[in-house]
């Protein structure tokens, strides 16, 4: 099913986790600004600067701005705002059978939105990218990086048509963190990047599923949780983990049986104050494996630092790490 974009498309935006859009106009109003000048139409949610709590809004409100996102034939495709926390609170409050007949739209996002990617895949057949959301990428300062944003525009404008996407590796990256609407009027400051690390050799044929690990595991006994067989799997995670937390959500989700037949693991860049290396990496899979029988890269261009490289949920990829490759039939 092709489902890609196209110059003059209608996007959505919603803010189904945390409210951040409130607090940082000047950034949300940049970030949108941004894609509107990339050729694409906006859409805002109505609640997207809502505040209840620690949310974007209530959850009625969250859910009422994916549900109208679904139901407007216009939208090509859906854009969260950031991710966050409590994007789980609409997971029994969908309308998955009226999302089915409206299921040829891209759900665009990463970190909390992991779980809206995974449950309207499975649930309903949404076709999901971990890509770049408004705040964090859009609307980077002076523009998005070129990178991500060559990215995104490869991987929208040819998903659904079977086109192969080989992934290029950045040559510089960033992690500072600038306090938004306060810090963020000027170029961050960038840094070599090494490229791959190849924890474990090998070659193998799978299915993308790119996640946030920690929000994956929140899906484990839940009927919202995919199938993880003839997986290549996709983790990325932010700087408040650590080798021992890791270990301990990888753990889980092996005890319930969801890493029996997985054909690989490729992990997004993980942040300095997480403090994981590449030998952790190894340590940490030989504790769960024994012998690691699938490929293993580590330090590839996705996750909570930038820039980040558009992933397609439920895509075949082939991974080769003798000639350091990996493609993504789109």
């Amino acid at each position: 099913m092709s489902v890609k974009l196209k110059p003059g498309d209608v996007i959505g935006i919603i803010s189904p986790s945390a409210p951040i859009s409130a607090f940082c106009p000047k950034r949300l109003k940049r970030g949108l600004k941004y894609l509107e000048s990339m050729g694409y139409k906006i859409l805002k949610g109505e609640n997207i600067t809502k505040v209840d709590e620690f949310t974007a809004g209530t959850i009625e409100e969250r859910v009422e701005d994916l549900h109208s996102m679904f139901a407007n034939p216009k939208v090509k495709a859906i854009i969260a705002t950031i991710g966050g926390y409590n994007a789980n609170d609409l997971l029994d409050k969908l309308d998955y059978e009226m999302i089915s007949k409206n299921n040829k739209k891209i759900l665009i996002g990463y970190s909390d939105v992991t779980i809206l990617l995974h449950a309207l895949y499975k649930k309903s057949g949404v076709r999901g990218i971990m890509g770049p959301m408004i705040l964090p990428q859009f609307a980077e300062f002076p523009k998005m990086q070129k990178f991500t944003e060559t990215s995104f525009l490869y991987v929208t404008a040819n998903l659904g048509t079977g086109e192969t996407y080989k992934l290029p590796v950045s040559k510089e990256f960033t992690e500072e963190m600038l306090l938004w609407d306060k810090e963020d009027d000027r170029p961050r400051k960038m840094e070599a990047n090494k490229g791959w690390d190849i924890i474990n050799h090998g070659e193998a044929h799978g299915i993308l599923i790119p996640a946030n690990l920690n929000t994956m595991t929140k899906l484990i006994g839940t009927e919202y949780m995919l199938d993880l067989e003839n997986a290549i799997l996709f983790l990325e995670d932010d700087s408040e983990e650590s080798a021992a937390t890791i270990q301990r959500m990888l753990q889980q989700l092996k005890q319930a049986g969801h890493l029996d037949k997985i054909k690989g693991i490729v992990f997004g860049r993980f942040q300095k104050d997480s403090d994981i290396t590449r030998e952790q990496i190894n340590k940490i899979l030989s504790n769960m494996f024994g012998k690691i029988e699938f490929p293993v890269i580590a330090n590839v261009d996705f996750g909570h630092t930038d820039p980040m490289l558009s992933l397609p949920l439920g895509n075949d990829v082939f991974v080769n790490t003798k000639e350091r490759k990996i493609e993504i039939e789109l």
